[in-house]
């Protein structure tokens, strides 16, 4: 019995340590669903392990606990690996016990061949369990074909509760796409909050004359609003910090769903995340630029234009070519414009072409992302 509590105690460690550099773990946030699947798992694997009287049966729970994982196809993987491992320990348990006798010199011997050998092959996953089985040789002084079966039923009881266990996973295929919508939706505001923001300024730098912040009089003259604009703190806030938030937890999501899925693609939704993270990405680059001019500028108002008509077509299933011809002719419309006349406005004149940079970047990202769904028919 106290072997059986030892064996319980080390498994239990060996666990809490393998899971502690999980950073999608965190202390304060407990899965429920899982707790709940391990500590009912394990106390079956026991029930049914000593209602057929195997030795040892403790260890068919341990093994149940060290068998879920977080994901249905992680569990498979992880379970395959440990049965090889389960086998070439037996191999090398019963040729090391056989010759050099049942001592813990031979079993310390046995862990360091069995754990090279592990690594070698990489199944690592199975070393602390396997080792754990094997002590049941040494202290029971023999590898015979009892021995054999009872630890294999051992086994194939702790993995096979905890198999069962995991196809009980959460489906969050809806709640994914939900959220879909309202990441869409944050873009889509963020889009149209750079807009305002390219025309939200305190103060004006104009090449001619008088301006309405939607219209301009092209006839009028040169004119500084203000000489100290550069000071001046534009009200417009862009915050990516919910939008942070939300694409991390849907790719951590989409991730999980992908893994819980065994026999459907699921390549499209991660995908298509990632490429709206990496949008994200330039949107913020953008978000810096345009906080880099203090001034409304006359070629501000197209640019905020097109920032609104991006916003308005942005969804799931736009190809971006219209975007990205009215981009083409805005960039056309800027080349035909005349020079600037002062440092200042040609200084943000170029943060201005930056932008427009940024922005073709952005919506090849999407282009690119349809064209390769198309040459691998995924959609």
């Amino acid at each position: 019995m106290i072997i059986c509590y030892i064996n319980l105690i080390i498994g239990l460690e060996v666990y809490r340590i393998r899971n502690m550099n999980l950073s999608k773990i965190k202390l304060n946030k407990i899965n429920p669903l899982f707790v709940l699947k391990v500590g009912i798992g394990s106390a079956v694997a026991i029930i049914v392990a000593e209602t057929l009287g195997l030795m040892y049966s403790p260890s068919a729970g341990i093994i149940t606990l060290l068998t879920v994982q977080n994901t249905k196809k992680e569990t498979l993987l992880v379970a395959s690996k440990r049965i090889i491992s389960f086998l070439m320990a037996v191999v090398i348990s019963y040729i090391m016990f056989s010759a050099f006798g049942y001592n813990p010199w031979v079993f310390g011997c046995f862990v360091l061949v069995f754990v090279g050998l592990s690594y070698l092959f990489n199944l690592k996953d199975g070393i602390s369990m396997n080792a754990v089985l094997m002590t049941h040789f040494l202290i029971e002084q023999r590898v015979d074909w009892q021995m054999f079966v009872n630890e294999a039923m051992i086994l194939g009881i702790g993995m096979g509760i905890g198999i069962i266990l995991n196809l009980i996973m959460p489906n969050y295929k809806k709640m994914i796409r939900l959220k879909q919508h309202m990441l869409e939706d944050e873009m889509r505001k963020i889009l149209k909050t750079m807009a305002l923001a390219l025309k939200d300024k305190k103060a004006c730098l104009l090449q001619e004359g008088s301006y309405d912040r939607d219209n301009f009089n092209e006839n009028a003259h040169s004119n500084l609003l203000d000489n100290e604009a550069e000071n001046n703190t534009d009200s417009v806030v862009i915050d990516f910090r919910d939008i942070d938030t939300l694409i991390e937890e849907l790719i951590q999501k989409a991730y999980e769903d992908a893994g819980n899925t065994l026999l459907s693609n699921t390549r499209y939704l991660i995908s298509y995340l990632e490429m709206r993270k990496h949008q994200i990405e330039v949107l913020k680059v953008i978000s810096r630029n345009i906080m880099d001019i203090p001034v409304l500028l006359k070629q501000s108002i197209p640019l905020a234009g097109f920032l609104e008509r991006t916003s308005e077509g942005f969804h799931e299933m736009n190809n971006v070519k219209g975007l990205l011809e009215d981009l083409r002719k805005l960039t056309i419309h800027y080349k035909q414009d005349k020079l600037p006349v002062s440092r200042e406005e040609f200084e943000y004149r170029a943060v201005l072409f930056q932008i427009l940079n940024e922005l073709k970047y952005f919506l090849m990202i999407k282009r690119n992302f349809v064209l390769e769904l198309e040459n691998k028919e995924m959609i």
